[in-house]
């Protein structure tokens, strides 16, 4: 009999090569547990025959019988930036890690459908789905206690929140804090806080801006409208900012994706940091040691995190119910983008050098 395609054997034929029942070959090919006896040379022959044939399970089949699919889905809605910043590196290896060894697969999903979100979230060919750092808005709120499978969200609480949900992220508001208390020590007391345009809207990045705001008002430190700004990473935006000669002596970063583009605008405009400004920011990966200057930040345990949001994940799919959240602390990785605030700084000269260079 002519060998078919990879996928196209049937257990019949296996059967048939075997010279044995399809419930002897479904037993030994499916794990399936039978009252027939198999003897080991049974077994065996069977093994072969399927390994002739190029016989592989039906995986649809088989999920029909187990109502499980062994198949998470990631939403990244911001997947564009994936590879700008290592965050989302160490974060998406270290779900996937953890779904490999448990034997799940991964399908990432780059958008949900908003109307209806059945649609995107495999019209049953998901077992859950790990959200990551959705926006704060009614839509993805509505979506959220619409998910018709379980789920786990890997970003901060948004204020108003599917209550039947564990959310799993950094204690942001805390890290925040850590970066004020840290500048105000150094004897900063004009600091902005920035935000990207992209992920304006994202809990974690509303946790940390209310962490700065909070720890300024703590300390007596002056904010005033223009110290938070929404910034893009295009370098005229960075220079116009620079021309308005800001009294800003540090600047507070929402990730380091952020804080890697303004070191590498500053640099471009002779601004030098840390001794004309000091800069610190979020995340603390790898990138931010290779930075000129390296960059100082606020730790948080990426890899925990995603592996936490797998295992969590997996026990509510095993049945388990688990709705509190999960906040990882926060550290100081102290580098060397801060230092004291400058005395006498002169943007006009600073900008000057740059033009004539």
């Amino acid at each position: 009999m002519a060998q078919r395609k990879n996928g196209s054997t049937t257990l019949k034929q296996v059967a048939e090569k075997a010279g044995v029942s399809m419930a002897a070959v479904s037993a030994v090919l499916n794990s399936k547990k039978s009252s027939i006896r198999i003897s080991p040379a049974t077994a065996e022959l069977i093994q072969q025959a399927a390994k002739d044939l190029h016989y592989v399970p039906n995986g649809l089949a088989r999920s029909l019988r187990t109502n499980r699919t062994n198949n998470i889905g990631l939403v990244f809605e911001n997947f564009g930036g994936i590879t700008e910043g290592q965050f989302y590196v160490e974060l998406l290896d270290g779900v996937a890690q953890e779904l490999f060894k448990n034997k799940y697969r991964l399908t990432i999903l780059p958008e949900v459908d908003r109307v209806q979100p059945i649609n995107s979230l495999g019209n049953g060919l998901l077992d859950g789905v790990i959200w990551c750092k959705l926006p704060q808005s009614s839509d993805v709120i509505d979506i959220l206690q619409r998910c018709p499978i379980p789920f786990v969200a890997l970003h901060a609480r948004p204020t108003e929140a599917h209550e039947a949900a564990a959310y799993i992220s950094a204690d942001n508001y805390g890290g925040a804090k850590f970066a004020v208390q840290h500048l105000h020590e150094l004897g900063h007391r004009r600091l902005l806080f920035v935000l990207e345009t992209a992920e304006v809207d994202v809990p974690d990045a509303q946790a940390r801006l209310a962490g700065f705001l909070d720890a300024c008002a703590e300390l007596n430190i002056e904010v005033q409208a223009q110290d938070v700004r929404i910034w893009s990473h295009d370098l005229h935006e960075t220079t116009a900012y620079f021309q308005s000669h800001p009294d800003h002596t540090a600047i507070i970063t929402w990730n380091e994706r952020t804080a890697g583009v303004l070191l590498e605008h500053a640099q471009s405009l002779n601004i030098q940091v840390p001794n004309d400004l000091s800069v610190i920011s979020f995340d603390s990966t790898s990138f931010s040691e290779k930075t000129s200057p390296r960059l100082t930040c606020i730790y948080q345990p990426i890899r925990e995190m995603a592996t936490a949001a797998v295992r969590t994940l997996l026990a509510q799919i095993n049945g388990e119910t688990i709705t509190q959240d999960f906040e990882y602390p926060t550290r100081l990785d102290l580098r060397d983008s801060t230092t004291e605030p400058p005395k006498n700084r002169d943007w006009s000269s600073i900008l000057n050098a740059e033009k004539s260079s």
